[in-house]
């Protein structure tokens, strides 16, 4: 279901908060045992006071010690609470979350991450302060393991995201989507519920229904907090084949997308397209070899780059980045084509 549950728009009236409010932090999770307690003791330790803050632990049915550990968890919040998420897809986790949610606003954060002391504090006051109705921060990746410092060298560059500015933006303004964001209470009663249809598109996806519905999305350095990738590129490779498909399902929907999410598709189905258009053309053979060594002339330069800023291996950045890209883009045409045959 993602129609509104009231009728209205984002921009008919200003969206204010009382002097305090009440923040939902929505947490989705399966097997976090090892992060969630790091993330539940960084909420606790935010200056804007533990006790103006909900925590909504969705969780897919875990089966390690994650339920265990949030159930036996010292709880400074005015509420902690494990919601059950039968459906375990994250979508799913995000809306059994905010039903149960209370909040004047609204967070969403991934269990794979970290913030800052003052994030809540600083999120409110950005939404108070730009009458905007989702705010959010660059985000930091942090890797773990050779191949970790790799793939988050990679997800911190211009050339492995695209114009993702909340992955190396150092500049406040107006974006089209925001990593944990916070959202006023408004967006939920206008825009409604996450799709479920959909699993893998869902901030990029519903940020998008709020930019439909006259809201505004502001990104402000301020607002800090930390990721922690996958530690495997066959991990990396399933993450974003499965970004990829959301997309290209969304796509097939009449979406509307953003010019990043549509190179990586281009790649994949021009490669081979000039392949064989080679077999009868010299001139589409050139073109390729042209396109393949820019491509890695370019990536080589930016992993290099990028891998210089957190101590990563260039090749394996540049390695990272081009299962980042190839991943995505057959993803993207693996759910395009799927929604078309529907």
């Amino acid at each position: 279901m993602t129609t509104p549950t009231t009728s209205g728009r984002l921009d008919d009236a200003p969206l204010t908060l009382p002097e305090r409010p009440l923040v939902s932090v929505v947490i989705p999770c399966l097997n976090e045992e090892q992060y969630i307690v790091a993330l539940l003791d960084s909420l606790a330790a935010q200056d804007y006071g533990p006790d103006g803050i909900e925590v909504l632990v969705s969780d897919g049915g875990s089966t390690d010690r994650t339920r265990e550990l949030v159930a036996a968890y010292p709880s400074p919040f005015r509420r902690l609470e494990l919601v059950e998420n039968p459906r375990r897809i994250t979508v799913a986790g995000l809306n059994e979350g905010m039903d149960a949610a209370r909040g004047d606003c609204w967070i969403i954060i991934g269990a794979h991450s970290h913030v800052r002391s003052d994030f809540v504090r600083e999120s409110v006051d950005a939404l108070r302060r730009t009458g905007a109705a989702c705010v959010g921060g660059p985000i930091e990746t942090i890797g773990e393991g050779t191949a970790g410092l790799a793939i988050a060298a990679a997800m911190s560059s211009p050339f492995g995201v695209g114009n993702a500015k909340f992955r190396y933006a150092d500049v406040e303004g107006e974006v089209d989507t925001v990593p944990f964001g916070c959202y006023h209470r408004k967006v939920w009663d206008v825009v409604g519920r996450f799709d479920e249809t959909v699993d893998g598109a869902d901030e990029d996806s519903y940020n998008a229904r709020l930019i439909e519905a006259g809201g505004k999305i502001w990104l402000t350095p301020a607002i800090r907090s930390s990721y922690y990738p996958r530690r495997t590129f066959k991990a990396l490779a399933r993450q974003y084949w499965e970004y990829g498909a959301a997309k290209g399902t969304l796509m097939g929907r009449g979406r509307p997308l953003q010019p990043r999410h549509f190179v990586p598709a281009a790649m994949v189905a021009g490669g081979p397209t000039l392949w064989l258009l080679g077999k009868v053309s010299r001139k589409a053979r050139w073109l390729l070899r042209l396109l393949a060594v820019v491509y890695a002339g370019c990536g080589m330069l930016m992993a290099s780059r990028a891998a210089a800023k957190n101590g990563a291996n260039p090749a394996l950045t540049f390695a990272a980045m081009a299962t980042m890209h190839v991943t995505y883009g057959a993803g993207f045409l693996a759910g395009w084509w799927k929604e078309r045959q529907r």
